[in-house]
């Protein structure tokens, strides 16, 4: 599981061989074989004891800020894997097999938000020919990128980045139109979410990347090096890349809570023009999540837990990195 710290001034140390959780009365003590990560995301203290359990163990320390986005890691200094892969991985950058990998990347995750249209429509046949449209317009804008496929990518990244950026736009008006007035909202928005649906999708956006970040580095792969996000100082771009074709399934599980009314004005708080998730919603969203990660779902035609599924991609691209003769 992944220990969550959200209260203020908790004290985490280390008991027994344990982790050692205080809070004013509350003193609790966990074993580190039962966690698989922490993420802090308020003001707290650790001491390096706890630090260096975790470390031994192999389980990360993430930070967060209050929109849920991941802030540092901390974690064992020692590469999970050979040094080979990542220098391989430099050389596959400059390869057709990553424009072509991209490809694979944007095709599945926008089948995965087609399957969510379709699921929904089902649900609410009243919007099933709306829907529908707008399921038939990402289709024909996915098939023109197929004519980026052995192209370099730095030749056609933006190209690449605009069309996925019309074809997440569209999908993003279909989902509207299922949800509750309340979380109901106009568009995508990220600092500051402008309304309770992209404010509690960017929270759990915030949680996901530090799982996919876990699958980069036991695959031993470098998270700065990504192929369709580009390179900034401190940006961990493949880890972007990497997290595409989870968000729709991200999606699912907030759209599933928003349509069986669970969420509420109460669970967020307004914040620099915008809303941030309140208390009360980080004790909804963080529990499912956490257990959304062990659930079995169908994708590809195989049923996994999300977060093997998670794990797989990173795999899966260490492997073509591995296999592939670069020019």
């Amino acid at each position: 599981m992944q220990l969550i710290i959200d209260t203020a001034d908790t004290h985490i140390s280390v008991k027994n061989k344990t982790f050692y959780i205080e809070k004013e009365s509350i003193q609790k003590q966990i074993s580190p074989k039962r966690i698989t990560s922490i993420a802090i995301t308020v003001n707290c203290t650790i001491n390096t004891a706890a630090i260096k359990l975790a470390v031994n163990n192999q389980i990360p320390i993430y930070f967060f800020n209050h929109f849920g986005t991941l802030q540092a890691r901390m974690g064992s200094p020692y590469f999970t894997n050979l040094a080979i892969i990542r220098k391989k991985q430099l050389l596959f950058y400059n390869s057709e097999q990553a424009t072509n990998w991209i490809l694979k990347i944007m095709q599945e995750k926008v089948s995965f938000q087609i399957e969510t249209l379709q699921r929904l429509s089902n649900k609410k046949p009243k919007f099933k020919e709306e829907t529908l449209l707008k399921i038939k317009k990402m289709q024909q804008t996915l098939k023109t990128t197929n004519t980026y496929k052995n192209t370099p990518i730095d030749d056609c990244r933006n190209n690449l980045l605009g069309l996925e950026g019309m074809m997440s736009k569209t999908y993003f008006k279909a989902i509207n139109n299922f949800l509750p007035a309340e979380i109901q909202f106009t568009k995508r928005s990220r600092r500051p979410a402008l309304d309770y649906f992209n404010a509690a999708l960017n929270y759990l956006y915030g949680m996901t990347y530090s799982i996919v970040e876990s699958g980069v580095f036991a695959k031993g792969l470098d998270p700065f090096v990504g192929f369709m996000h580009t390179d900034n100082y401190l940006k961990t771009s493949l880890v972007f890349d990497l997290i595409e074709p989870i968000r729709p399934l991200i999606d699912r599980m907030l759209i599933d809570i928003c349509m069986a009314n669970q969420l509420h004005k109460s669970h967020f708080i307004p914040k620099d023009q915008g809303y941030w998730l309140s208390k009360e919603g980080k004790r909804l969203l963080i529990p499912t999540f956490n257990d959304y990660l062990y659930k079995r779902i169908k994708v590809a035609n195989k049923v996994q837990r999300l977060k093997d599924i998670i794990y797989s991609y990173s795999n899966e691209l260490g492997n073509l990195i591995l296999k592939t003769e670069n020019q």
